[in-house]
């Protein structure tokens, strides 16, 4: 047996059909989910983009720990691809995600093959040099606004968007099969129709999109600019209404290609934030259409029926849900910490089924372990999956616990959602603990941490020893939830 794991940055929950959207076309990911099982309650453990893989690729919970962050994979950490190398599975990675290819991360180390696709986003890859980008002007780009220039992130923004720009002029990004999305994909085809032997695979296709800059081609950038208003749309509950009232066509808004993470009001006003999720939408829209090119052409070569495929995502994308959008903040509410999980099983074993156990990233590795045939690491964290789907098992956890830069922590239940935040800008007012109701308040509006109070301290108490127990590894000692339900914890 294979394994394919295709994983999308920033794709936001709420924006796919199988977890509720009802507006945006994502058919091939729809088609996915009903061939496989879909695990409604999936969240990382350690954000955002490299901090996520280390997860994956590790097992192991690491958001208490500063030193296992935003930082290079060490020496000494074991990760997926070593595991695979000693058991005879052939392994590879394929990227556009310039975060990765960083020099000195070490995210592309142990795989047999690794193919990054190069020039999305602001990777550094046309020089200004380059006389085919001579003509790029920041200038005759609206869709790109710098902050005020007294603002000390202005240098940084202007030099990106000024790398972006010469990039997508070079490899002409408007025409749909120059995309960073479609090069990625046709790059795994390739790579998959190699001859190869009866040796196993495992593939790591790592996709830049959705994340912003959100500029794809036509017709996907004006595909939802027409679009009612949504329930996704309703966290201000003023829908397609501006402040005074009177109806925005958004057709007169102009699209925004990216914007700093800041406050709404700040970096864009509501219409163009309205703007931006139609954009964001159609990105999504875009990235579903060449997924679906990769399932058509596993579907050919007969993969689908000796290959476990696992969609996911890093992350989700905030867009205006609590008035900033970006990760502005080390704050995880459900537009960034809720992401989707589908398993196809080979030959669609299972599916059409949905779960509803508490899953989390360090859940990855031993699933595609034991979806190899392989034994489970002892060093590992996370749990096997597949005891899940074949319904041997109920649930792997009672919580989810996560973290953003040592700054804010949280915890996850079937029936709360609770943020602790450790650390407070000195710009922002100080935060106290906040608690969520769950699944009706799906987007964390109503902090109920003033009604529940017994719920609230047990929760934080909860995860502070979980934390604890994770710096002497002694999480499988760690009390069980539900000896306390006498405060209505489930």
């Amino acid at each position: 047996m294979n394994v394919i794991v295709v994983v999308c940055n920033s794709l936001q929950l709420g924006f796919l059909g199988t977890y509720g959207n009802g507006w945006i076309e994502t058919p091939h990911i729809d088609r996915l989910a009903s061939e496989g099982i879909v695990f409604d309650h999936h969240y990382p453990e350690n954000l955002t983009t490299l901090p996520t893989r280390r997860t994956w690729w590790t097992g192991r919970f690491g958001f208490p720990d500063p030193e296992l962050g935003w930082t290079p994979l060490q020496a000494d950490e074991t990760i997926l691809p070593d595991l695979l190398s000693t058991q005879g599975v052939r392994t590879a990675l394929i990227s556009d995600v310039p975060l990765l290819r960083e020099a000195g991360q070490g995210y592309g180390r142990g795989f047999d093959d690794v193919i990054w696709v190069r020039g999305q986003g602001y990777d550094p890859f046309i020089p200004e040099s380059d006389p085919r980008a001579k003509h790029v002007r920041l200038r005759d780009e609206p869709g790109l606004r710098l902050p005020p220039k007294d603002d000390p992130d202005y240098d940084l923004w202007k030099g990106r968007w000024e790398q972006y720009l010469r990039n997508r002029a070079v490899l002409k990004t408007d025409v749909d099969e120059n995309t960073g999305v479609a090069r990625t994909i046709r790059a795994a085809i390739e790579w998959l129709e190699r001859p190869k032997d009866e040796t196993p695979f495992f593939l790591w296709l790592d996709l830049f999109s959705p994340h912003g800059p959100w500029d794809p081609p036509q017709p996907y950038r004006d595909q939802y600019v027409e679009a009612e208003p949504d329930e996704f749309e309703a966290g201000d509950e003023e829908g397609d209404e501006d402040d005074e009232g009177e109806e925005i066509d958004l057709e007169e808004v102009a699209a925004l290609i990216d914007v700093p993470a800041g406050a709404i009001g700040d970096v864009l006003d509501e219409a163009e934030l309205l703007r931006l999720r139609r954009t964001y939408a159609g990105t999504v829209t875009h990235v579903d259409r060449w997924l679906g090119a990769l399932f058509q052409a596993l579907k050919a070569q007969g993969r689908t029926d000796d290959t476990t495929i696992i969609f996911t995502s890093d992350q989700g994308e905030p867009l205006g849900e609590h008035g900033f959008v970006r990760r502005y903040r080390p704050w995880l509410f459900e537009e960034l910490i809720h992401t989707p999980l589908i398993v196809r099983m080979p030959g669609a074993r299972f599916g059409g089924t949905r779960h509803q156990a508490l899953v989390q990233t360090v859940d990855l590795l031993p699933t595609v372990l034991s979806a190899l045939g392989l034994p489970p690491h002892e060093q590992v964290h996370g749990h096997d999956l597949l005891p899940l789907i074949r319904g041997e098992q109920t649930k792997v956890r009672d919580y989810a616990c996560l973290g953003m830069d040592v700054e804010e922590f949280a915890i996850r239940t079937h029936l709360w959602h609770m943020v602790v935040p450790l650390e407070t800008d000195p710009d922002d007012p100080p935060r106290a603990p906040e608690l969520y109701r769950k699944p009706e308040d799906r987007w964390d509006q109503n902090n109920v941490a003033e009604q529940y109070p017994e719920i609230a301290d047990h929760l934080e108490l909860t995860l502070r020893r979980f934390v604890d127990a994770l710096g002497r590894d002694a999480l499988d000692r760690l009390p069980a939830l539900r000896e306390v339900a006498r405060y209505g914890v489930p």
